[in-house]
């Protein structure tokens, strides 16, 4: 992927992800997390290569849910209505997508603030409205860029939590972008690191960990190992992507 400004921000990227795995990509700032997100997203086309996913396939947006860093969420609509958005853009009126949008609030902890607005909410909360919004079509594939960044480590741990179980038994594929180790551990079944720009994957790990995961799994002796190998994996890409060219 080569930017108009000519930068080349990924080169020789191959990666492929099955329907319900859950896969993070890891790696340092512009490195190209989000662009490959992007690309699968079909945001953006690549410049070489191809890219095979179902938003290349289906240009209703239904099959692909994407997730940014911030919630940018409706500050005008309540939170049933933000989450009724990409029902209403697929054109199912509000009462169609009453029960279905109750369903999806009630599995992510919001059925009572279903009136509020996102001022009345905290950071955790908003996310979870944002996360809803991306659930309630259904989607194939649910694309995350650093969700949980600007959330405090509680908050965080919490939602990790909740992800998984979201996401377990849905047989849907999971692309999920973090600076975190310990939270790509958590996560993922595998887990690709991304060296420095022009990005590329640069190594491969596996969390051959069962599901479904909760609190007590970060307290393991696995985990604790996941954390260190993948540690020195994340550590061999930065000195890799620091060598002089």
């Amino acid at each position: 992927m080569r930017f108009e400004s000519g930068l080349l921000a990924l080169q020789t990227v191959s990666l492929g992800v099955a329907l319900g795995e859950f896969v993070t990509l890891l790696g340092p700032s512009g490195c190209g997390k989000s662009t490959v997100l992007k690309l699968v997203a079909g945001l953006a086309t690549p410049s070489e290569g191809t890219v095979l996913s179902p938003a290349q396939k289906d240009q209703t947006g239904r099959s692909t849910a994407f997730v940014f860093q911030e919630p940018t969420l409706l500050p005008w609509a309540t939170v049933f209505d933000n989450v009724w958005l990409p029902l209403r853009l697929q054109g199912q009126s509000r009462l169609d997508a009453q029960s279905v949008i109750a369903r999806v609030l009630e599995q992510v902890g919001l059925s009572e603030f279903h009136q509020s607005y996102p001022a009345q909410l905290s950071g955790g909360m908003k996310m979870r409205v944002s996360i809803a919004r991306a659930l309630v079509s259904k989607p194939e594939v649910l694309l995350m860029d650093e969700p949980f960044a600007a959330l405090d480590d509680i908050t965080r741990q919490r939602l990790n939590v909740d992800l998984l179980k979201w996401w377990y038994g849905q047989s849907m594929a999971a692309m999920f972008v973090t600076h975190n180790v310990a939270e790509a551990v958590f996560l993922s079944q595998r887990v690709l690191v991304m060296g420095a720009r022009p990005g590329k994957v640069v190594a491969e790990v596996r969390i051959e960990q069962p599901y479904p995961r909760d609190a007590s799994f970060r307290q393991t002796q696995a985990f604790l190992q996941h954390c260190q190998t993948l540690g020195l994996a994340l550590d061999q890409a930065n000195s890799v992507g620091m060598k002089p060219r």
